[in-house]
């Protein structure tokens, strides 16, 4: 099997609200994520698919979900805390944690991947020495 992968960045900043620790603090990262898909090799391309395809679909999901945000989880504290914040904000069902996010992203490129290619692995690096993977 054949398997290509997409690295971009994004800049993000969160908070975990039920967290005793520094992460209760709002802070950011400089968030890394690698797509690795698999499939057939294309014979009208000799591509699984175009980078630059695979691209745009995390630009459409992932970056304009995530990108420059203040990511949240939704639930009373927060909105109470933030109702007066002016700029963007993305809120999750769940602690935005690497854990969580990386559950969103995979479902979400999953949900809207070309017939034949399946994902492999979504990596989402929080730091240069902390990452989550999701695997198929």
């Amino acid at each position: 099997m054949i398997c290509i992968t997409k690295k971009i960045e994004f800049e993000a900043a969160h908070r975990l609200s039920n967290y005793s620790g520094a992460c209760s603090q709002i802070h950011g990262h400089t968030y890394k994520l690698e797509v690795t898909l698999c499939g057939p090799i294309d014979p009208d391309t000799d591509m699984i698919m175009d980078f630059k395809n695979l691209k745009l679909i995390l630009q459409n999901t992932v970056l304009s979900h995530f990108d420059h945000s203040l990511i949240l989880k939704d639930n009373p504290e927060n909105r109470e805390i933030f109702s007066a914040y002016s700029g963007k904000v993305t809120w999750m069902e769940t602690e935005p944690t690497a854990e969580r996010m990386i559950e969103w992203i995979a479902r979400e490129v999953s949900r809207i991947l070309p017939k034949g290619l399946a994902p492999a692995e979504f990596k989402l690096y929080e730091t240069s020495g902390s990452y989550v993977t999701w695997k198929k």
